[in-house]
């Protein structure tokens, strides 16, 4: 386990942006680890506390979504002293938009696209930890990207800015 948490914190804090609710997910991805290893044997921990760890971080965001107040935590604000203000304003702003995308994504598209880009796994671990096809995983991927870059698509354009 000791080798399999920290990667399974990184994919849910990428995607949580909050340690203490990332550490939480993690938690009851292990518990879940825990559960199935006792009704039948575990082919890849790894990719199993991942793929727990991120389905918790996601239950975490559609919590928030629905209004769960979020606490702030004092390692997720603290800031380069050379950034700017208003720069990291627009990088937290379009992380929370990012997470908050993502939790309305259907939970195949949601899954793949965190595994992939929050959890760092390829395609083929992604489709072995799902039990689907590598077909699908790239199904689920350009799907979930459409659909972001659908949801997105505004905010980016309000953010540039003219003659950048």
């Amino acid at each position: 386990m000791r080798r399999h948490t920290p990667a399974a914190f990184a994919s849910a804090w990428r995607l949580l942006g909050h340690a203490s609710d990332a550490e939480d997910a993690v938690q009851e991805a292990l518990l879940d680890a825990f559960r199935l290893h006792a009704a039948e044997p575990v082919r890849d921990w790894g990719a199993l506390i991942r793929h727990l760890a991120t389905r918790r971080a996601i239950d975490r965001l559609r919590a928030r979504r629905e209004g769960f107040v979020v606490p702030l935590d004092a390692n997720d604000i603290a800031a380069p002293e050379s950034s700017r203000p208003e720069s990291l304003a627009i990088e937290r702003e379009l992380a929370d938009r990012l997470r908050s995308a993502v939790a309305e994504l259907p939970d195949r598209e949601a899954s793949v696209f965190s595994l992939r880009y929050f959890g760092e796994m390829d395609n083929t671990a992604i489709a072995r930890t799902l039990d689907i096809s590598t077909d699908a995983v790239g199904v689920a991927l350009h799907k979930a990207r459409r659909k972001l870059k659908d949801r997105l698509g505004l905010l980016a354009e309000a953010t540039r800015r003219p003659g950048c």
